[in-house]
């Protein structure tokens, strides 16, 4: 979610350090691409020089202004490895869903568990979370690959997600149990 320089970078005005949760990220992207999962990258970006595109989010998030299309703001940390056939998603509010095709891509790919790293916790990855759940998806979220810029707002919204939303799991978690997976198939497969 989101793991973009206009959130990652601590100069920007909605941005925070997300160095760590970038590291385990990459992680999961590692395993993810070894596996030939799907992976889908989100990105906020606003084409409308009035920002119009935004509602009235705009209103309330002042610094949705520095995510302008075609700008730095808006791009992938490049610190990820973000790899050809990854999908990005481009949004206009919190929810990965809301006004997005994220279904369709889901759907096409079989998809039924939701793996939501990034950030910020108590907005995009909490509305996505909920959509996900509300959609019939399987919600994870990665403790240790979410960020915020409030730690009080973080930890508030993960008590929450667990409560409610989603399983809450550390990424070490999510690779043991993927790569376990991963290999009872594989020896099934080598079996038949």
């Amino acid at each position: 979610m989101d793991l973009i320089t206009g959130f990652t970078d601590p100069g920007m005005p909605m941005g925070s350090d997300l160095t760590p949760q970038i590291e385990k990220v990459n992680k999961l992207l590692h395993t993810m691409h070894t596996m030939d999962l799907p992976v889908f990258f989100t990105t906020i970006s606003y084409d409308d020089n009035l920002f119009a595109d935004s509602g009235i989010w705009y209103q309330k998030m002042e610094g949705l202004k520095t995510l302008k299309a075609g700008t730095d703001a808006v791009k992938v940390d490049p610190r990820l490895d973000f790899q050809t056939g990854d999908g990005l998603i481009v949004k206009k509010y919190a929810s990965a869903f809301f006004g997005t095709d994220l279904i369709a891509r889901l759907n096409a790919n079989n998809v039924d568990t939701v793996i939501i790293v990034g950030c910020t916790t108590c907005g995009c990855v909490r509305a996505t979370a909920v959509d996900a759940l509300q959609y019939g998806y399987r919600p994870i979220v990665v403790e240790d690959a979410v960020g915020d810029r409030s730690v009080a707002s973080h930890e508030q919204s993960l008590f929450d997600l667990r409560q409610k939303y989603a399983d809450v799991l550390k990424t070490d978690e999510i690779v043991t149990t993927i790569s376990s997976k991963y290999i009872s198939e594989s020896i099934e497969a080598f079996l038949s």
